[in-house]
């Protein structure tokens, strides 16, 4: 599987660094999206040490944009992707905030096919400039991993996090006493905010066929998974024709 075929992650990075764990969000991630990186622009938010976003080249993606806020791991990244092969022609690693760089007009991300946005949904709270920015990018698919608060209420359960973990959520507006509030949506509460930005949910992968078409990955590395308090999904636009797009037609008055 992809992470045994490229073992460097396991170094460059000591968040979830299972590799059971991480080969199964490849198979959820990558392989069920398959289809949508064959020659796409893609975006990589939170790009961490560059483990997706060579994925997504590797699953045939023409270039890929990462955006990381911690200078260790875009050094890692370049140095991941070298070692892998890629030329540097096909990736590119953006140092800042994800809400500054998403927002930034000099850097034209305005092209982008795919966003991934993969473990970060999660560690904010400013929802709507985070979303704001990836529909800017205007992209045909988003891949959206994220932990869940399992409630059927369109709520999001508040949490305070460490900005000093690499795991956690990075210092910016809002942090105090080196600390970050941030939130786990529910399902509803999800989709209610893609919708307000007029994207839908296309397929939310199933994880326990995906868990148990694999007896060998240990249970305990899915866990989060398996109980439903994070999920994987493709999503498209829903609601509002993409740039470009045609419109549908208005029905005559009767």
């Amino acid at each position: 599987m992809f992470f045994d075929d490229h073992p460097r992650f396991m170094e460059t990075s000591s968040t979830a660094a299972n590799r059971d764990r991480l080969n199964l969000r490849h198979e959820a991630i990558i392989t069920a999206n398959r289809h949508v990186f064959d020659g796409a622009r893609v975006v990589d938010i939170a790009s961490h040490d560059g483990r997706w976003s060579c994925a997504a080249l590797r699953a045939g993606a023409k270039h890929v944009i990462g955006i990381e806020a911690r200078q260790d791991l875009v050094d890692h990244s370049n140095e991941n992707m070298a070692h892998y092969g890629f030329s540097p022609d096909s990736y590119h690693f953006e140092c800042g905030d994800v809400f500054d760089v998403l927002h930034d007009q000099q850097l034209r991300l305005e092209d982008a096919d795919v966003v991934m946005c993969l473990g970060f949904f999660y560690h904010t709270l400013r929802y709507p400039e985070l979303l704001t920015g990836i529909t800017r990018l205007n992209p045909g698919f988003l891949i959206l991993d994220t932990a869940v608060y399992d409630s059927t209420e369109k709520v999001v359960r508040i949490f305070s996090e460490s900005t000093g973990k690499e795991r956690n959520a990075v210092a910016g507006p809002g942090t105090r006493n080196d600390r970050m509030l941030t939130g786990w949506p529910s399902v509803p509460a999800l989709e209610l905010m893609l919708s307000m930005w007029d994207y839908q949910v296309e397929e939310y992968v199933d994880w326990s066929a995906l868990i148990g078409a694999h007896p060998d990955v240990a249970r305990q590395s899915t866990r989060q998974y398996a109980e439903g308090n994070r999920i994987t999904a493709r999503c498209t636009p829903g609601r509002a024709p993409r740039k470009g797009a045609a419109a549908e037609p208005t029905p005559a008055a009767p």
